[in-house]
């Protein structure tokens, strides 16, 4: 998701990125080969519960889909004259999104028939929303003189944003019901999707041509308001996890849930460099259109070091188990 999303976005916005694109394709589709094989593989051993059990890890499996289309993306970017690799591309995600979306939606209105203590949500479960806009968008993109293709996809536009709409509802209950939480600890990597989700509905609602510059001026404006609070509080639990755990451990310790937030930057950034090619919004809304501008001279390489850095904090982290493991052994040894 992170990758594609930067590949077929922001690497297009850096001065030779462009040539890099079929390479990065090559690659993503061998990850997204390797990740699929993986999980196939502990499906067959252990079953699929692992992943569909948890109640709000469960939502995770929305990545699945997101992948798939993104990775779709990077195969139009690449290899224009052989749609059909974008388009089976685009049929593995919708195939995953078939049998997640009911998952989601009974696991959204169990979350929201539970006390908000019990559950404690957070941004994962707008997974929801970014799978269905994933698809959503993909679809506009392959199939856009078809329809009833087009039909489709505006009815999961639609359910995308229902989505948001409950999901976000069910964060914000969970942190205003226990006013007890703490910042550093209860504060989850996966709640940029807040802005994420809101950034995936728009850029889909540009590329669908079925809204005007005055519907998605003003939803623009939200999402960059919901984007800077809520990068607002990441940076106070940063510094909130600084001064507990000191540099190392509050910042240079390696998660899954990170890649999340390169994705939303990402996100943020394809939706502005949308909306900012489509429609002249410099005339009609000049404090817009500057702040646009700013971003997208800047914003790719924003992308691409938060990139870099996770790159390297997932390295320093193989290394480091691989260290681990290596003592280990000599121990037992």
């Amino acid at each position: 998701m992170a990758g594609g999303i930067f590949g077929a976005v922001a690497l297009q916005r850096i001065p030779l990125g462009a040539a890099l694109t079929k390479p990065l394709a090559l690659l993503l589709a061998l990850g997204w080969v390797g990740i699929a094989g993986l999980v196939l593989s502990a499906a067959v051993r252990d079953g699929i519960a692992v992943h569909t059990g948890p109640l709000i890890g469960s939502f995770a499996i929305g990545t699945w889909v997101a992948a798939s289309t993104v990775t779709a993306r990077m195969a139009m970017l690449a290899a224009p004259d052989a749609p059909w690799l974008a388009e089976a591309m685009f049929a593995a995600g919708l195939v995953v999104w078939l049998w997640f979306a009911p998952r989601a939606l009974r696991n959204l209105a169990r979350i929201a028939g539970a006390p908000a203590s019990a559950t404690r949500p957070t941004g994962i479960i707008l997974l929801t929303t970014v799978a269905t806009q994933a698809v959503a968008l993909a679809a506009f993109r392959l199939f856009p003189a078809a329809a009833t293709a087009r039909g489709a996809a505006a009815g999961l536009m639609g359910l995308g944003a229902a989505c948001y709409a409950a999901g976000a509802g069910l964060i914000i209950r969970r942190y205003v019901a226990d006013l007890t939480w703490r910042l550093a600890a209860d504060w989850d990597n996966t709640n940029c999707i807040l802005h994420g989700a809101l950034s995936i509905t728009g850029l889909t609602a540009v590329i669908s041509g079925l809204f005007g510059i005055e519907v998605l001026a003003p939803f623009w404006a939200m999402t960059l308001t919901v984007f800077i609070i809520v990068e607002a509080i990441e940076l106070l639990r940063l510094d909130a996890r600084r001064r507990l755990l000191g540099w190392r451990d509050a910042v240079f310790v390696y998660d899954t849930s990170q890649w999340a937030r390169n994705f939303t930057f990402g996100m943020f950034y394809a939706f502005t460099a949308a909306l900012v090619a489509r429609f002249p919004v410099a005339g009609e809304f000049p404090i817009l259109g500057a702040v646009a501008a700013a971003i997208l001279g800047y914003g790719q390489y924003v992308v691409l070091l938060l990139l870099l850095g996770e790159l390297g904090v997932m390295g320093w982290w193989l290394a480091g188990r691989a260290v681990r493991t290596a003592a280990s052994s000599h121990r037992a040894g």
